[in-house]
Order: structure tokens, then C-alpha cells, then sequence
């Protein structure tokens, strides 16, 4: 599904159903996100092809899509659901986080659980999986390369969710949100290295612990960074998902 908003709205301006095999439907998922992104087409200047640029990195979402088919809950007949917002990705599919697991052991080294052995085994061996367990690493470190939010892991009631945040902090979005010129260097920092915290954002644009503070609460406030960390050295600021009040990502 493709929907306009933030929210799962009629009318519906896009819904498909896919069949064929596994890797069709694998191939034809993506392939409909993609379509439904924002994309870059650089100048021919060097070479007669030019590679297409996505907002969120093609192999993120084909991860996505893939961690889906082959974790899914094959004993279920609901579907894997792609949904396509103005500021996120969701793609669903039925079944649970194996009890030994946490949210967060999905972004570090894990061991792979697969449900259907014999549907993963093959989608490694073609290469739509590269390494067992290492699906979710690779997209939490492909949206944190290209400036995005990490994804974020969920389960809503039979379904394991997850979510991929697009880049809703554009060249508009920040001008409508009154930053100083400090700000939009701290999110640029955030964008390439990740994390920024108060030492580092002192050093970066030359200012005391208090501005910097100041600067980086109005952020937070804003929903442009999320603050982590309770006290001390351990307090940093990440991208954010969403601003507050902010005009919807195109």
C-alpha cells in the first residue's frame, strides 16, 4: 500500500497484491517501494550510466522486505504487508521475536533463527540474503551511512514490524523550522557520523557548554534529535523521526 500521509487513510492511492514465486514477490515488493521514494539521477559527465540514488539505500529495503519472507510465521495465512508513508516504511509480516532476542540485539552481531530453513537457504544462495544473521545489521548500518534514523524493530500484537524513517529533514523542512546556523551544522554532523554530543558540538561550532546545551535542547524539543543517555559522558543526541509541528515530508 501507498498512502499520502503519515497514517493509514482511505482513499488509497496505491494497492497491490503480488504472487509468483518467493522471489518475485521479493523483487516486485521492493521494486514498489522504490518507485514510491524519492530518487537522484547524477548528470551523465563521466560515464554514459548513471546510478539512481535513493532516499532510503536500495539494499535497505530489499533487506527489509527479504527478513520478512524469510522470518515470517508460515503456519499464518496473513500476508507480508508493505506500506509506503510520507515519512516511513513499514513492512509486516506475521509471527515473533524469538524469546532470546531483543529489539536491540537486532542491530548488533546475532545468530539467525530463520522459521523455514528450506525458504532461507535459497535466498541465501542466490545472494538476496549475504549473511546469516546479518540482515538487520546491514540495515541499521545502510540508513546510518546514508544520514537517516536507524530502523526501528517492533512487535504489534501478531506481527513483527519494521520500520525504515525517510529523510524527512530537507532543505525546506529546516528552513521552516527557525534554526541557526549552528543547529544545521550539529544535523549534519548527526547525519554523517551518527551520534553528536555536547564536547563534540562545543569543539564543532566554537561555543560554551551552556549555548551548546540550549542548542541541542531546541532540537530535541523540536523532534529533530532524540536525547540518549540519562547523564554525564554517556548523554548523546541521534536523529530524530518526525518534527514537531512540522510540514509532511514530500
Amino acid at each position: 500500500m501507498h498512502y499520502h500521509g503519515t497514517v493509514v487513510a482511505k482513499p488509497i492511492p496505491s494497492h497491490q497484491i503480488f504472487t509468483g514465486t518467493l522471489f518475485d514477490q521479493t523483487d516486485q515488493a521492493t521494486d514498489f517501494i522504490l518507485s514510491k521514494i524519492n530518487r537522484i539521477v547524477p548528470p551523465r559527465d563521466s560515464a554514459p550510466v548513471s546510478e539512481t540514488k535513493y532516499e532510503i539505500p536500495k539494499e535497505v529495503i530489499q533487506e527489509a522486505v527479504v527478513n520478512a519472507v524469510a522470518h515470517r510465521d508460515y503456519t499464518s495465512a496473513a500476508s507480508v504487508q508493505v506500506s509506503v508513508f510520507s515519512d516511513r516504511i513499514e513492512v509486516r509480516n506475521p509471527g515473533h521475536l524469538p524469546p532470546d532476542l531483543t529489539f536491540e540485539d537486532l542491530k548488533i552481531k546475532h545468530s539467525s533463527r530463520p522459521r523455514n530453513h528450506r525458504i532461507a537457504l535459497p535466498l541465501y544462495l542466490t545472494h538476496y540474503i549475504e549473511k546469516i544473521g546479518y540482515g538487520t545489521i546491514q540495515m541499521t548500518t545502510g540508513c546510518r551511512d546514508a544520514g537517516l534514523p536507524e530502523p526501528e524493530f517492533a512487535q504489534s500484537g501478531g506481527e513483527f514490524v519494521v520500520t525504515l524513517w525517510r529523510d524527512w529533514l530537507t532543505d525546506s523542512v529546516l528552513a521552516e523550522l527557525g534554526l541557526n546556523e549552528r543547529q544545521k551544522r550539529a544535523i549534519q554532523f548527526v547525519k554523517e557520523k551518527g551520534r553528536l554530543n555536547n564536547s563534540e558540538y562545543q569543539n564543532l561550532v566554537k561555543i560554551s557548554m551552556r549555548n551548546a546545551s540550549r542548542d541541542l535542547t531546541n532540537l530535541v524539543e523540536k523532534g529533530i534529535f532524540e536525547k540518549k543517555g540519562i547523564h554525564g559522558k554517556g548523554v548523546h543526541y541521534i536523529l530524530g523521526k518526525r518534527a514537531r509541528k512540522a510540514p509532511e515530508a514530500p
